[in-house]
């Protein structure tokens, strides 16, 4: 693993933080832990200066047994008495006496004076211990915050091996797809933001993968669309030229009928490509709805039920070819009749035929994209139409839907803002 990696990034900074935190907390613990130490040695040195002040020498035993502090006895002859006996050596000075054990010292003044002039002092009996007691304190601390951070460090590297197991197969993933492998996903584990992550990676990959899907369908369609025109165009010519069929009026408007087919085919291309990258330009007026459909639709036995006074702020060239793509799409599939309807900034058209077939409706107005793939091929349609329409309304800022009965007919509506 990279020194360079996140992960590993991360883990030396938590280490850090987490040590300096730990490393601040044991020396304030020492520290504090040591300083009530002293108060408590105090304290009982009062308690014990208090007995015997009340009570006398005699009550240096007590005093020793119930606070384990000594007392020490300098005479004005500079005679030291000790109870219990003392191996601390005592230097008298005019502020007191000094008690030295080594690198130990302590400085006490007089609790008590005798009515012979000697001085009484109380010691603390845990004076001599007390350098143990605090380098045994500092021993068992280091010793609690070293196995302390391990732990902690311990927990930490399992937590971001966790953590970044899913970012590592998001990672993988995302090399795969990278290298073309569209069917790459990310198993999704928990509803955090890196399950979130895991979801929109793999709606990311199907997209990719519908469009790859989609995009060789197109190529093939559109090589298929181009084939049966161009066969019959190159088989016509070739007859003409081995003299099997004569050149007359009849070869001649086969082979324009044909080459129109491909002019029509490579113009709705065209158009579809402008209107999906936003390129065609609208010129919006005030166009008398009824007035446009009856246009649109002359000169085919469509019912118009629109009212005369209804306006929409359209382009209006591109809308009479949305409602004559959508108004030959339902004569091409009703029974008996074709209705338009209107009201503000929706225009609906309608027929009675068997309606869009179960499993297309959210495919239909996908390009070259066909229902009935016999029935449109008899009719000349490229499939193309519905993905036109919906594309020209999309730039008005309006949507295209469908609302299919199957067995009872279709109603493709669509929107336009005002």
């Amino acid at each position: 693993m990279s020194a360079r990696s996140l992960r590993i990034r991360l883990l030396v900074t938590i280490a850090v933080v987490l040590v300096a935190v730990i490393a601040s907390i044991g020396i304030y613990s020492s520290v504090a832990a040591k300083r009530q130490f002293d108060r408590f040695l105090l304290a009982r040195n009062d308690e014990a200066a208090k007995l015997l002040q009340t009570r006398g020498l005699e009550a240096a035993p007590e005093a020793y047994a119930r606070y384990g502090v000594r007392t020490i006895v300098v005479g004005t002859d500079g005679a030291v008495t000790s109870y219990p006996a003392t191996d601390l050596a005592v230097t008298r000075h005019p502020d007191g006496i000094t008690l030295t054990r080594g690198r130990e010292r302590l400085v006490l003044r007089a609790h008590l004076r005798l009515p012979n002039g000697a001085s009484v002092y109380v010691v603390p009996a845990t004076l001599p211990g007390r350098r143990a007691f605090g380098g045994g304190l500092d021993r068992w601390l280091l010793i609690g915050l070293g196995v302390v951070t391990v732990g902690a460090l311990v927990l930490l590297t399992l937590l971001l091996r966790r953590i970044f197991a899913p970012v590592e197969a998001l990672t993988t993933s995302v090399r795969a797809l990278a290298g073309g492998k569209l069917d790459a996903r990310v198993a999704v584990r928990g509803d955090d933001e890196i399950g979130e992550l895991a979801r929109s990676f793999n709606a990311m990959a199907e997209a990719l993968e519908r469009n790859e899907r989609a995009r060789r369908h197109m190529v093939s369609d559109i090589a298929h669309e181009l084939r049966t025109p161009l066969t019959n165009i190159r088989m016509q010519l070739e007859a003409a030229q081995d003299g099997v069929v004569a050149v007359d009026a009849a070869l001649l408007a086969s082979l324009t009928e044909d080459a129109e087919a491909l002019a029509r085919l490579v113009d709705d291309l065209q158009q579809l490509a402008l209107a999906e990258a936003g390129a065609l330009r609208l010129e919006l007026e005030e166009c008398n709805v009824r007035d446009l459909v009856t246009r649109a639709v002359a000169p085919h036995p469509v019912e118009v039920d629109v009212d005369e006074t209804l306006i929409m702020r359209v382009d209006r060239a591109r809308i009479t070819q949305v409602v004559r793509i959508l108004v030959n799409n339902a004569l091409t599939h009703a029974r008996s009749r074709v209705r338009i309807t209107a009201s503000a900034g929706e225009v609906l058209v309608s027929d009675d035929g068997e309606g869009v077939p179960a499993g297309h409706e959210e495919r239909i107005f996908d390009r070259f994209h066909r229902a009935d793939a016999s029935r449109s091929r008899i009719t000349g349609g490229s499939g193309l139409g519905l993905a036109i329409a919906r594309e020209l309304v999309a730039l008005h800022g309006g949507t295209l839907r469908l609302e299919n009965d199957p067995g009872r007919g279709a109603t493709f509506i669509f929107t336009i803002p005002s």
